[in-house]
């Protein structure tokens, strides 16, 4: 009441602040009942401004840090005007007092009252009453609610901020309800998405998944599980972590070794069953889990299924033996280059060669036929494996290219399939070197063993010789024959070769430079004669 009301007057205000009680009451039975945060704001602004019968308003909220004000909604304004306009700068002064105070804030007479009445906005926009009250949760403020009017001063008495503030209060309380249960539907869907992305990703693993809780029920067993074991996870789901012991057995052991390490993250192999596949190769990786807060809430094993790998590595490792076998093999038979290419590529080789330079070395055994009615067939046979066997041995050491056994001598080529610039010389020298083996085997046999060599270098084709059917790796070319009709002349424990491999190997052993008439040349032929003392 204030001094001078009349009678008359004093009856209206009582009547217009009972209506007011009531109607607060009714807004606040109905601002409860919702829990939508927008439909609560809506109403909460709409009846406060229709119980105050102002003419505008907006209510402003704080945002999660309370640190500042964010405009909520609206009443006869459009946001941008509030945010921005500057006619409205006092009004968002006042909203800001009241949000750092906790005062309410009223003015009968905008225009009149020396706070405001030098203000842009008062002046301008002619506000003649305002009302600024905070929305309050126990003691901490959620947001303002600003009403004002343009029309009438003396609009709001001095006993309506306490009316609208007990309003605003319960206002304040569904307005932080409904913000709490938007928070943790938000949550809730979150939630229900990371579950369902949860299960998704479970389901789309290619490795099996199974969890266990602290208790060590099995709470996950995902489909790659399922296939790998053979059974469904309703028939596991909830179970102990026993029946695991039927399908990976052992299990109980790996955990207690799990256990044992401190729960850190192991992996194993292990032996698995599928009631149709029969045994099963695992890899198993045991990890622990965690909650939110780093409390243990169970474990995890991961099942990859190596049966088909490890089978697959088995046949691969098999076959690589095999082919090692075959390859060792053909290789007393054929050329070593000849069974590699054979190996890796059975249908590359083909009928056909090229031209080449090469240095063509016979070693054969002077006497042979008289050597073999001398002695038993057996120990034929050992005289003559212990000689090749050496004597192959040597060829190899000087990479040279065993072309093939003749009964009792032996071919070898230095040159294709690989030409290298010292052919001539690593020829010569195996050829003093076989002299050397014949020499050290003096004495094993009842019967002197002596050997007769010819070296001859020139162009040569070489290649795949034969059919279709039946084809071997060796060279054609007169070279060739003169390295055999040099071996042929030369005496026993004597090396023949012609003037180009002598010029091209430039060996340290003296020869004898002579013209031999040579079978099957009309003209003598120049070869160098290295004897058995020009040899050491």
């Amino acid at each position: 009441m204030e001094p001078g009301d009349t009678l008359e007057e004093l009856r209206s205000l009582y009547e217009l602040e009972r209506k007011r009680a009531e109607t607060l009451a009714r807004v606040s039975e109905s601002i409860v009942s919702s829990l939508d945060l927008h439909e609560i704001l809506r109403t909460v602004l709409n009846l406060a401004v229709e119980v105050m019968a102002a003419e505008r308003g907006f209510l402003m909220l704080a945002d999660e840090g309370q640190e500042k004000l964010e405009l909520a909604i609206a009443h006869n304004l459009e946001h941008e005007q509030v945010e921005r306009d500057e006619d409205l700068r006092v009004s968002r002064s006042i909203v800001e007092r009241v949000f750092a105070t906790g005062q309410p804030v009223i003015t009968t007479d905008a225009q009149s009252d020396p706070r405001f009445n030098l203000q842009h906005s008062i002046v301008t926009l002619h506000i003649r009453s305002i009302v600024c009250v905070p929305l309050k949760v126990r003691s901490r403020i959620v947001g303002v609610v600003y009403l004002d009017s343009r029309v009438l001063p003396g609009l709001f008495n001095r006993r309506d901020p306490a009316l609208l503030q007990s309003f605003t209060n319960q206002a304040a309380m569904a307005i932080e309800n409904a913000r709490l249960y938007e928070r943790q539907r938000a949550q809730l869907s979150e939630i229900t998405a990371l579950r369902d992305l949860q299960a998704n990703i479970l389901e789309s693993i290619a490795s099996g998944v199974v969890t266990l809780d602290e208790g060590g029920h099995l709470t996950t067993f995902n489909r790659a599980a399922e296939r790998t074991f053979g059974i469904t996870s309703d028939a596991m789901l909830g179970k102990e972590w026993r029946v695991l012991e039927a399908l990976i057995p052992g299990i109980g052991k790996l955990l207690e070794t799990f256990g044992a390490s401190g729960k850190q993250r192991t992996a194993f192999e292990a032996a698995g069953r599928h009631p149709m596949r029969g045994a099963l190769v695992l890899q198993l990786t045991v990890a622990p889990l965690t909650g939110p807060n780093g409390d243990p809430t169970g474990l995890a094993l991961l099942v990859a299924d190596r049966t088909e790998q490890r089978a697959l590595e088995m046949a691969h490792a098999e076959q690589l033996q095999r082919s090692r076998r075959v390859e060792e093999t053909f290789s007393r038979y054929l050329a070593p280059h000849v069974v590699q290419a054979l190996v890796h590529d059975p249908e590359g080789v083909q009928l056909g060669g090229e031209r080449c330079t090469a240095t063509m070395l016979f070693a054969d055994i002077r006497g042979f036929t008289r050597l073999s009615s001398q002695m038993e067939p057996e120990r034929v046979v050992e005289l003559l494996n212990t000689y090749l066997e050496r004597a192959v041995s040597v060829v190899f050491e000087h990479y040279g290219l065993l072309d093939k056994f003749y009964g009792d001598g032996v071919m070898a080529i230095f040159g294709p399939p690989r030409v290298r610039r010292d052919d001539a010389k690593r020829a010569l020298e195996t050829a003093v070197a076989l002299q050397r083996v014949v020499r050290e085997l003096d004495g094993t046999f009842t019967v002197p063993l002596e050997i007769s060599c010819g070296v001859a270098t020139g162009e040569v084709v070489a290649g795949n010789i034969g059919s279709s059917r039946r084809m071997e790796y060796t060279v054609i070319g007169d070279a060739v024959n003169l390295a055999a009709r040099l071996q042929a002349a030369a005496p026993p424990r004597h090396i023949l070769c012609d003037e180009t491999t002598y010029m091209l190997a430039q060996p340290q052993y003296e020869a004898e430079r002579m013209l031999a008439k040579i079978k099957g040349r009309d003209e003598p032929v120049t070869v160098f004669d290295i004897s058995p003392e020009a040899q050491s």
